[in-house]
């Protein structure tokens, strides 16, 4: 039977552009619908900090797109990181892994990536806490 490995992402809405979340660098990200509690886009900061994850060219066609096809002008962003038992390590293969873990099973309109295929991590249980705004809010990985 496979090691139990559980992450907690305790997220939260971005609403101050203060906020040193911004900075973050190690951490999982989302657009959210900015009426609806929709998920429209799962991300991760690992290389560059969560601003510099959400501006830039690499993101033109993903907002172009989600705007037309959800009619809206601009998202919510969400950020959460990853909160493991005493004695874990974080890494980035554990952020990537959680990413597409999230991505497969909810599977959010603007992510192409992971949502028929990921790797896979026997014993991963994913808890999403705070503002997250789905009503499922555990993931697992089965053993």
């Amino acid at each position: 039977m496979a090691e139990i490995l559980r992450v907690e992402i305790p997220c939260y809405q971005l609403d101050d552009d203060s906020d040193p979340a911004w900075r973050a660098n190690f951490c999982l990200y989302a657009y959210l619908h900015p009426d609806r509690n929709w998920l429209l886009y799962i991300g991760k900061a690992d290389y560059q900090s969560l601003r510099q994850r959400l501006h830039g060219e690499h993101k033109a066609y993903l907002f172009d797109y989600l705007c037309r096809r959800y009619d809206i002008d601009g998202f919510r962003i969400l950020q959460g990181d990853l909160v493991l038992e005493e004695g874990r390590r974080r890494s980035r293969e554990l952020l990537s892994l959680v990413e597409s873990l999230l991505i497969m099973r909810l599977q959010p309109a603007g992510n192409v990536a992971f949502t028929r295929s990921r790797g896979y991590r026997p014993g991963l249980r994913v808890r999403c806490l705070g503002d997250w705004p789905i009503k499922r809010a555990g993931f697992y990985d089965w053993h």
